[in-house]
């Protein structure tokens, strides 16, 4: 009977042994699970999924398009420019805060004969020039002539005049136009001042297409404002053309595809930048209360 109870009773102490040593490693086993810093895996299907906190995820920047450098007055100033490279003169000088034209020659045809050369010379006084703001980017003045107005736009180192077509002056007996580019001389651009033409034009088509990619990018979503976009840099090519095909010597230098082209972003700029006063953070104006009846 001793025997039996004896070994009973170790068996008992066996079994608890064990159930205790299991339990001890149990808790071992949970104890290193649960240490700071640990690594635990997500379960299945849960990878990628956002942190439980409510975080929420940085909202992407907003790409905002730099506004073009408008080209100064100063770089017109001193310069004898001549429409289309090879006629006329206008030259400019500033008085004070006010930007003059020193001389001014319009070359066209004789009303009385046709196809025959003349000039008219309005250089005996300087001209004032009125200020009339930056319609496509770049700073525009107007030239009050009685016989001939006209406007002009201040690019790199010309003006492109606007808006005049043919004008008579009848006690010179001379037909002129005045629209155009109004650049350097064509007979002064020789091999190296080719060469640089060349270099700069290449930066600037550079410069135009990243702007244009920037000012897409920019739109986000604004179907109306990519449409707008669009519209202002399709077709410029064939404008460009239009405009430079006058020009003296043109295949030879492209100067005046390099004014038009650096021109160009502060063109597509005017019609696509919100004004300067625009605040798109400024809060809505409260709305009036409705008067009572």
């Amino acid at each position: 009977m001793i025997n039996i109870f004896q070994r009973t009773h170790s068996r008992r102490v066996l079994v608890m042994a064990a159930a205790l040593a299991l339990m001890a490693g149990v808790r071992s086993a949970a104890a290193q699970m649960q240490l700071p810093g640990a690594f635990t895996p997500s379960p299945a299907g849960a990878a990628g999924q956002p942190a439980s906190d409510g975080g929420l995820r940085p909202k992407p920047r907003k790409v905002v398009a730099a506004a073009p450098k408008v080209p100064s007055d100063d770089g017109v100033i001193g310069r004898t420019l001549m429409l289309n490279g090879r006629s006329g003169v206008m030259e400019f000088r500033r008085e004070g805060r006010v930007l003059q034209i020193l001389r001014l020659k319009l070359a066209g045809d004789q009303i009385s004969r046709s196809g025959e050369a003349c000039e008219v010379d309005l250089g005996a006084e300087p001209i004032p020039l009125k200020a009339a703001g930056a319609p496509v980017g770049v700073t525009r003045y107007l030239l009050d002539l009685p016989a001939c107005p006209f406007s002009i736009d201040i690019l790199q180192g010309a003006v492109l005049a606007t808006g005049a077509g043919a004008c008579e002056f009848s006690a010179a007996d001379c037909r002129v136009d005045p629209t155009g580019l109004w650049g350097q001389p064509a007979n002064e651009i020789g091999p190296q001042r080719t060469k640089d033409i060349e270099q700069d034009r290449h930066r600037a088509e550079q410069a135009m297409r990243a702007n244009f990619k920037a000012w897409l990018a920019s739109a986000g979503k604004d179907h109306v404002l990519v449409s707008r976009i669009a519209r202002e840099q399709a077709g410029f090519s064939s404008k460009r053309e239009e405009l430079c095909r006058s020009y003296a010597r043109e295949g030879q230098h492209g100067y005046c595809g390099l004014v038009a082209t650096q021109a160009r972003s502060s063109a597509i700029a005017a019609h696509v930048l919100p004004p300067e006063d625009q605040d798109e953070t400024a809060a809505p104006s409260p709305k009036k209360k409705p008067r009572g009846r």
